[in-house]
């Protein structure tokens, strides 16, 4: 009688093959002597940290051992304890900026500017007559590399001074695509073009230090100068194809399902699309942003499958996309920069809210049918963790809401039917749906949770009936 239930987000163009989602939960593998071989866990919640001003936080980065935080126009130094300094402005725009840095300069980047901050000559604007417009930055070998934005050029700063050029540049040389983004991985310097990615090397020469290894470029570009990420040995990136790729040991390989890839083609704008990566609870996560839309997808590198994360500002409104903008990890936290405002936040998986917002889960099963012919569902029962209500307040005996399609997922019943998940230490509490009637072809469940509570989904179990795995 166990159905599968919602593991991953594959919402098709067509939702009759599948509208299925998961919201502020992730799937995790588990052993084979275990309760069920998948389960479902929510998201870590947010807590406060530091403020940084008004924000957003555009980069989070660390320069002896000492976190560094752009938000706004303004770089701060964030101590251990929390405290932010700022220490220079103005650094123009609100978008994701690019940081590096070379043990004691750190340069940062926002498509037309160039900055230079460090402990012994403070905060300076990059003057040089040589240094060009770029969007994105990397460090390598003593040199700062930048890309020369409209160009097919990258260019790079003297040794050790992001504070003096030479007229040092060079052209991408398979294709004569513009350099969108340039990043050092696993010290190989990927030129990332509109059309083409080439990796280079550094050889030394004096000259130019830098050379292309041959016959080793990548047939596919990157959408715009923040959507590609380095993590754990291979670099993740949207390409100009909207599709997610790897590349690791030279090779391109996608990564994103054709639901994604579809809900992608229709974007209006995906140029300002941005990536980060963190780590937490042992899953590595890969972020993608695409602020215009808004929407936020999140790749779990331990099981290959794709959740949403949203966000609730304090009236209870959704922001479309997870208020996540970047991410570190630093002072033995997971450390989150806002997108709404200069906060900083730390990851929690103890807290259920972001900065005190809630999190509202909602899972959308995959099409649930009996082959063809009229079913009946007498009951459904999903196994959760129970008993998890708070002591007091809102959560103190916390809800879950079923809602039910038999067109698609086209449209959902009126009713949403609740149910408690047990108040605190109620942990034979028993969640089950009693007379839930027939359908034809098939059935879509969608379950909600917005109490400040511990979520964890074990198994579905409904009579005689099948879901279809996507």
């Amino acid at each position: 009688m166990r159905i599968q239930f919602a593991t991953q987000s594959y919402r098709s163009k067509s939702l009759p093959v599948s509208a299925q989602r998961v919201v502020n939960m992730y799937a995790a593998a588990q052993p084979k002597d275990a309760k069920s071989d998948i389960a479902l866990f929510g998201d870590a919640g947010v807590g406060d940290f530091a403020v940084c001003g008004n924000g957003p936080v555009r980069a989070m980065h660390l320069l002896g051992g000492v976190l560094h935080a752009v938000s706004g126009g303004t770089l701060y130094q964030v101590a251990r304890n929390g405290t932010a300094t700022a220490v220079g402005s103005t650094i123009l725009g609100s978008d994701p900026v690019s940081v590096d840095d070379n043990g004691d300069q750190l340069a940062i980047v926002n498509g037309s500017n160039g900055y230079i901050f460090s402990e012994a000559s403070g905060f300076q604007l990059i003057a040089d007559a040589d240094f060009h417009a770029a969007g994105s930055v990397t460090y390598m070998d003593g040199r700062f590399v930048f890309d020369r934005s409209g160009t097919n050029e990258f260019f790079i700063s003297d040794t050790l001074d992001g504070t003096a050029y030479s007229d040092l540049f060079a052209s991408a040389e398979w294709k004569s695509d513009n350099v969108v983004k340039v990043l050092n991985h696993l010290q190989t310097l990927y030129v990332m073009g509109a059309t083409t990615v080439e990796p280079w090397y550094s050889s030394g020469a004096a000259n130019f230090p830098f050379q292309r290894i041959e016959q080793a470029g990548v047939d596919r570009g990157i959408i715009g100068a923040n959507a590609a990420v380095s993590e754990d040995q291979t670099l993740y990136m949207i390409g100009s194809d909207r599709i997610a790729h790897r590349i690791a040991a030279g090779q391109i390989t996608p990564i994103s399902t054709d639901a994604l890839n579809e809900a992608w083609q229709d974007y209006a704008r995906v140029s300002d699309a941005h990536m980060f990566s963190f780590t937490f609870d042992g899953h590595r996560f890969i972020v993608v942003t695409f602020p215009s839309v808004p929407a936020t997808f999140l790749f779990d590198k331990n099981t290959g499958l794709w959740h949403e994360r949203v966000s609730w500002d304090q009236n209870g409104r959704s922001l479309g996309r997870w208020r996540g903008n970047c991410a570190i990890a630093a002072y033995d936290k997971v450390l989150i920069g806002d997108a709404f405002s200069g906060r900083i936040g730390y990851l929690d998986k103890n807290l259920f809210t972001e900065w005190g917002n809630t999190i509202q889960v909602e899972l959308i099963s995959p099409p649930i049918h009996a082959d063809g012919a009229r079913a009946e569902m007498p009951w459904f029962e999903l196994d959760i963790e129970t008993g998890v209500g708070l002591a007091s307040g809102q959560g103190s005996d916390p809800q879950i809401m079923l809602s039910i399609s038999d067109d698609g997922g086209h449209t959902w019943s009126d009713q949403e039917l609740w149910r408690s998940m047990g108040v605190l230490g109620a942990y034979k509490t028993r969640l089950r749906w009693d007379r839930l009637g027939g359908f034809e072809e098939s059935r879509l469940l969608k379950v909600t949770i917005a109490d400040p509570v511990r979520r964890t989904i074990i198994a579905a179990r409904c009579p005689g009936l099948r879901a279809a795995r996507i």
